[in-house]
C-alpha cells in the first residue's frame, strides 16, 4: 500500500515539475526573444517614447534556481523513483542513496521557493522612471533591479500606446506568475515524496533486521 501512496505521489509531482520546467523554459524563450523589442508610451505632453523591453538590472538567479529544482524533482526523484520502485528486490544501500536525494531534491524546492518570493518581495512596488527612461531611449531602463514578474507589471503600468503589446505583455505575466506559485505544490509534493520514501526506507529496514 505504501508503494502505492509512493507511486502515486511521484506521478503527481511528476506532472508538476515538467509544467514547471515548461514554464520556466517559455520565459526563457520570451525573454530572449523580446530582448530587440521596444514599447512605445505616452508622456504627459503628448509625445511618444520608448522603453526597451528588458531592463540592465534584471535578476534571473531565481528562474535558475526553480529550473534546478523542478529538473532535479522530474529527473532524479520522479524518474530515478520509478526505476528504485521496479528494482526486484530492492537493495537497501540503493534505496537509502534514493531516500537522501528525496530529501535533498525537497530542500532545493524550498531554497527555490523562498528566494523567488524574496527576490519578488524584494522589487515590489517599484515603478519606472519615465524622465530617465526617455533619457535612455536605446539603451536597458539603467534604473533599480527587477524580477521579471514586477518589471512586467511596470512596463504594463505605463501609458503603453498599444493595445497588442499591453495584452502581449499580459499573457507572459501570467506565465511568470504561474512559475511561481507552482512552485508552492511542487515543494508540498517533494515534501509528500520524501515523508513516504523516508516511510517505506524505515519499513524496509525494520523489516530486513527481522
Amino acid at each position: 500500500m505504501s508503494q502505492l501512496l509512493l507511486g502515486g505521489a511521484l506521478v503527481l509531482l511528476m506532472i508538476d515539475s515538467a509544467i514547471e520546467l515548461a514554464l520556466l523554459s517559455s520565459m526563457v524563450g520570451y525573454l530572449h526573444r523580446s530582448g530587440a523589442n521596444q514599447y512605445p508610451f505616452v508622456l504627459d505632453d503628448g509625445t511618444i517614447a520608448f522603453i526597451n523591453a528588458k531592463p540592465k538590472g534584471l535578476l534571473l538567479n531565481e528562474g535558475h534556481t526553480s529550473n534546478g529544482a523542478s529538473g532535479t524533482a522530474l529527473i532524479l526523484v520522479c524518474f530515478g523513483g520509478f526505476l528504485v520502485l521496479c528494482t526486484t528486490g530492492r537493495p537497501s544501500q540503493l534505496f537509502l542513496v534514493y531516500t537522501i536525494f528525496t530529501l535533498l531534491s525537497w530542500l532545493l524546492t524550498l531554497v527555490a521557493l523562498a528566494y523567488t518570493f524574496a527576490v519578488t518581495n524584494q522589487t515590489k512596488g517599484q515603478s519606472i522612471d519615465e524622465a530617465v527612461a526617455v533619457l535612455s531611449q536605446g539603451e536597458n531602463y539603467p534604473l533599480d533591479n527587477w524580477s521579471p514578474e514586477n518589471w512586467t507589471k511596470a512596463l504594463l503600468a505605463l501609458p503603453l500606446t498599444s493595445s497588442t503589446d499591453a495584452n502581449y505583455l499580459s499573457h507572459w505575466l501570467h506565465v511568470i506568475e504561474g512559475w511561481k506559485w507552482n512552485l508552492i505544490p511542487m515543494f508540498l509534493l517533494g515534501l509528500l515524496v520524501a515523508s513516504l520514501t523516508v516511510k517505506e526506507y524505515l519499513r524496509d529496514r525494520r523489516f530486513t533486521k527481522a
